[in-house]
């Protein structure tokens, strides 16, 4: 489960960090350590526009949908590459980039280095946050709510199997090849539950196919999954704190999520055209917009304040303004607010992934990397499985469902983040994890485009 980002609430990151700052900034000179930390900050920013613009069209040019390239990009100017965009904890930016900005702000070499290591990484964590917040938030807009209801059942199909093969199947095979003991062994199985809404909406909508039967059974799916996951999550954190399975809070988390999504769904015929009528009273031509913002903040913490992601808020905000008489203005003034801070988050996903955990010199990684590549298997067979799971008297597309379904994404990452915090995962099981997510972030493109485009060959 994520926090809410600011400006929505106070991240993790700015809790840990927030001592150092204060210091630091009451024991530097004001005026030259504010030209520092707006330095990095631009600096930084240009490389992750002008890096993710390149990368992105290279994508592009190759067939591919630009969210890949702006992964790639990530990959090549974060920690395993150039160290330009350093997000992951006691990792530090590269030299240059601290010669650089000490020399145009005439600050010391380590009064730099503290605005990269502070400001700047919650500057750019934050916007990542906001970024796929946003992109959710759009997607809620332009999903076809009748559809999305009429395919609930469909979705309920897949995201249940979706849930319940990968568990089992990663869950056995942890415990019974590799031997892991029951924690680890859940911690890496749930894991493998998750399904990365933000990139597989992303991809969809870069290739034109989210409105499509498919693409809205994907969607459900992919929100079912996010409230089954947070209850497995919810499983595996109780047992590793407390050594118990606290029923009555895994229970109250799936009703909350139900009823949350559920109430929604109400609201958009209810309350959605009242409220946007009201904002259209008014004579700021931006006021839309600002109030559309501030429902999507006031969504996200209430999702928050009831124990569920705060994105799922941000999805939930776009289902309640969707299909009104103001919704394709809000879906363009969104457009460039996807533009400048989902690609941010995009980018920080491949900035965060550490490359040297491939070192086959380490036993660790050895290890690591078997687990890995059963854990990759296990994700790409048993969603795309539940492609072929789904109940529907329609003729669709399995593949592609089954494939919009295997990115796991930050989701994923979530889940590596949380079993370590808790102590309950090895080095090796660690590892595994991050290169599963890694790996099925990184094929889910090219294979969502090929299933899609292998059924338009099929039917013409």
């Amino acid at each position: 489960m994520q926090s809410i980002p600011l400006p929505w609430g106070v991240s993790p990151l700015l809790e840990n960090k927030l001592p150092l700052l204060l210091a630091s900034a009451s024991g530097a000179e004001g005026e030259t350590y504010a030209k520092g930390v707006a330095l990095a900050a631009t600096l930084t920013l240009i490389i992750v526009y002008v890096s993710a613009q390149l990368f992105g069209e290279l994508a592009i040019r190759i067939g591919l949908p630009a969210v890949l390239g702006e992964l790639i990009a990530g990959l090549v100017i974060g920690i395993s590459g150039l160290h330009v965009l350093m997000l992951n904890e006691g990792t530090q930016v590269a030299d240059w980039m601290v010669a650089a900005v000490s020399w145009i702000a005439g600050s010391s070499t380590a009064s730099t280095r503290q605005i990269f290591d502070g400001p700047v990484q919650i500057l750019f964590d934050d916007y990542a946050q906001n970024g796929v917040g946003i992109l959710l938030f759009k997607i809620g807009l332009e999903a076809d709510l009748k559809e999305l209801i009429r395919v609930g059942s469909q979705a309920t199909s897949v995201a249940i199997s979706g849930v319940i093969l990968p568990f089992a199947l990663g869950f056995w095979g942890l415990s019974a090849i590799f031997h892991l003991e029951t924690i680890p062994a859940m911690f890496g199985a749930a894991a493998l539950t998750a399904t990365s809404i933000g990139i597989t909406s992303r991809i969809m909508q870069d290739m034109g196919v989210l409105n499509t039967r498919e693409g809205q059974i994907i969607l459900g799916a992919a929100v079912l999954d996010d409230i089954l996951g947070i209850a497995i999550l919810a499983v595996a954190v109780g047992i590793a704190d407390h050594g118990t399975i606290d029923i009555a809070g895994v229970l109250g988390t799936v009703v909350s999520a139900v009823l949350f999504v559920a109430t929604a769904i109400t609201l958009n015929r209810s309350f959605g055209p009242v409220y946007i009528n009201f904002l259209s009273r008014f004579g700021n031509p931006y006021s839309i917009l600002i109030g559309a913002i501030t429902f999507l903040v006031f969504m996200a913490a209430v999702a928050e304040a009831i124990g569920l992601e705060s994105i799922l808020g941000c999805f939930v905000a776009g289902i309640v303004l969707g299909n009104t008489s103001a919704t394709k203005e809000l879906e363009k003034a969104c457009d460039p607010l996807v533009a400048l801070f989902a690609t941010i988050f995009f980018v920080t996903i491949g900035a965060k992934t550490d490359l040297t955990v491939l070192n086959l010199s380490n036993p660790s990684s050895q290890v690591g990397l078997s687990i890995a590549l059963f854990l990759i298997l296990v994700a790409i067979a048993t969603k795309m499985a539940a492609g072929y799971v789904v109940f529907t008297p329609y003729k669709v597309n399995r593949l592609a469902i089954g494939t919009g379904m295997v990115p796991r994404g930050e989701v994923g990452l979530v889940f590596a983040g949380l079993g370590a915090s808790t102590g309950a995962l090895s080095a090796s099981v660690n590892v595994a994890i991050v290169l599963m997510v890694m790996g099925t972030t990184f094929v889910a493109p090219p294979m969502l485009r090929w299933a899609f485009a292998r059924e338009v060959t099929v039917s013409s």
